[in-house]
């Protein structure tokens, strides 16, 4: 077993960056590589209550944080309801966020929908975070915000994907003029407008601008950080040093290199650990 990272701020190993494999597998090879929180892929269709149990026990034992469960996809005409399971599943596993991202065209039905699920949540301290990205309708920092702050429920929050944001045209600035203007209005919220952060590497610019480009970029073409060109040392700067980071480094390159679960693990957690002692 690594020797585990900063011992006060939580360092998860995304669940997309082993798709493969089942997330009770996930939960031992994160500990085991030195993570102390890792992401829950859930699947509705398939979840079960025995694979609750899995998780769970696979959690009790290593003791480290389910620091997310995603994904939660709202999509236009579906009934309200249709996820609430899900935050029945993130308070039975006690993830620390649930991970929600919108195809509705009405911002006012995101809204409602994220409000609905931020309602679950009430009585837990579990925070519901929207990410935004360019392949759905909400596809910017400033639609993310417009969505939270008019929802105003104590456990709404945004997800920064450093992949993301640097491909929807903001930079490391914009959370740290949101985050004063929050404190200039004296804004408080139960958890933070940001409650954890997704990181990888990649290029600095996109290759292709078609939607198979940007889904092979976001899915694909991630890089293990300090390998790429984005601007990751100003995001870290611009967020609180104890600000929970998800590595979130779909890659097809280390899946073809490192085939084997525990591999990849190791892997992603020795070179986060190498690049975060290199900006303190």
């Amino acid at each position: 077993m690594n020797e585990p990272l900063e011992s006060q701020r939580l360092i998860s190993l995304a669940a997309g960056v082993v798709p493969e494999f089942t997330p009770d597998q996930v939960v031992y090879a994160a500990a085991e590589a030195g993570f102390n929180a890792v992401g829950i892929w859930c699947d509705l269709q398939t979840w079960t209550n025995e694979r609750t149990d899995k998780v769970r026990k696979a959690l009790a034992e290593t003791g480290i944080t389910a620091l997310d469960i995603e994904v939660v996809w709202f999509h236009p005409g579906e009934p309200i309801d249709t996820h609430d399971r899900f935050v029945d599943i993130a308070k039975s596993i006690g993830a620390k966020n649930i991970l929600c991202v919108s195809s509705e065209k009405d911002i006012h039905e995101t809204k409602k929908r994220f409000k609905h699920l931020c309602q679950l949540t009430n009585g837990s301290d579990i925070s519901v975070v929207l990410e935004f990205l360019a392949i759905t309708e909400i596809n910017s920092l400033a639609q993310a915000l417009e969505v939270v702050e008019g929802v105003a429920h104590p456990a709404g929050g945004i997800l920064v994907d450093t992949l993301h944001l640097q491909r929807t045209g903001s930079c490391a600035q914009d959370l740290v003029e949101i985050e004063q203007e929050r404190l200039k209005n004296a804004i408080e919220y139960k958890n933070r407008l940001f409650p954890y952060i997704q990181i990888c590497d990649a290029s600095d610019a996109l290759q292709d601008e078609s939607l198979e480009g940007v889904l092979e970029d976001a899915l694909f073409l991630r890089e293990l950080l300090g390998e790429g060109e984005l601007p990751l040392k100003d995001v870290l700067q611009a967020v609180d040093g104890s600000l929970p980071i998800s590595l979130e480094i779909r890659s097809r390159a280390l899946m073809e290199k490192f085939p084997k679960l525990q591999d990849r693990a190791n892997v992603v957690f020795q070179s986060t650990q190498q690049f975060l002692s290199s900006v303190k």
